[in-house]
């Protein structure tokens, strides 16, 4: 079975690569700290954050002439770009990665065949190629269990329907972190919370009420949401919901489980 990998939308097939070897790191570069302390044996450790993940692709072009091999090379320039993307490779295509090209990289070119290494810098983590996504009705002061399939934490986002009737004060509670939004929601109006991207936002069909009247603000309420933005762990985590009028809501919950 033939390898390849896939960066930013574009497959190696596409650029006439053919992929020799993947050279890619158990786990993601990590430097803890330990601390000696008089009196007491071994030492303590303080863990740091997680590095960054540098993944190596040895390829090759094969050419037929002096003209296609400058084609070919030509067409590399495709996979180099200002920002990170997604990087997808064959031996794992059930996951993605987030980076970009380290650097530029030398090219060792024969007569009808040219050979170099990618170096993609990515982002410690792996992340799943399907997203999760669940919708359910929640009473006031309740609790669901969410699953995180996972190896390492994941921050999700959910919005808040109001298809029950009007909602004051909506609180979520993921574990022991709670975001509490700090306003109404009219009747069948929403607010959809990003805690990876720390964003708050209004929906766009119909407005929210706040001080006995309706916002005009823009759709920005980061501002009127107080506490933590919480994380999935691996395994079992609680997802809770209140309200100071305890009126029901239809939640949609959806996050991307990550691995390292």
């Amino acid at each position: 079975m033939s390898m390849w990998f896939q960066f930013d939308g574009i497959r190696s097939e596409e650029l006439n690569i053919k992929v020799l070897r993947f050279r890619n790191p158990a786990l993601p570069t990590f430097e803890d700290n330990y601390e000696n302390v008089p009196g007491r044996h071994g030492s303590l450790v303080f863990p740091k954050e997680f590095g960054t993940r540098e993944i190596e692709i040895d390829c090759l072009i094969t050419h037929e002439s002096r003209e296609k091999r400058r084609q070919d090379i030509r067409k590399l320039s495709r996979i180099f770009t200002r920002q990170e993307s997604k990087l997808i490779l064959s031996e794992e295509p059930d996951v993605y990665y987030i980076g970009k090209l380290a650097g530029s990289f030398s090219i060792d070119v024969r007569k009808t065949l040219s050979s170099f290494t990618l170096v993609f810098r990515c982002q410690p983590f792996r992340y799943a190629i399907d997203t999760r996504e669940l919708t359910f009705d929640m009473d006031s002061n309740s609790v669901q269990y969410i699953s995180n399939h996972g190896t390492a934490e994941t921050y999700p986002s959910f919005m808040i329907q109001a298809v029950f009737g009007e909602i004051q004060n909506p609180k979520i509670t993921i574990n022991d972190k709670y975001l509490l939004h700090n306003g109404v929601l009219t009747p069948n109006s929403a607010i959809e919370i990003n805690t990876e991207s720390f964003l708050a936002t209004k929906s766009m069909e119909r407005d929210i009420a706040t001080t006995g009247a309706y916002d005009t603000a823009e759709n920005n309420i980061l501002s009127m949401i107080d506490g933590e933005f919480g994380a999935f762990f691996p395994g079992g985590n609680t997802f809770a919901y209140s309200s100071a009028n305890g009126q029901r809501a239809r939640i949609r919950l959806v996050w991307q489980e990550r691995y390292l």
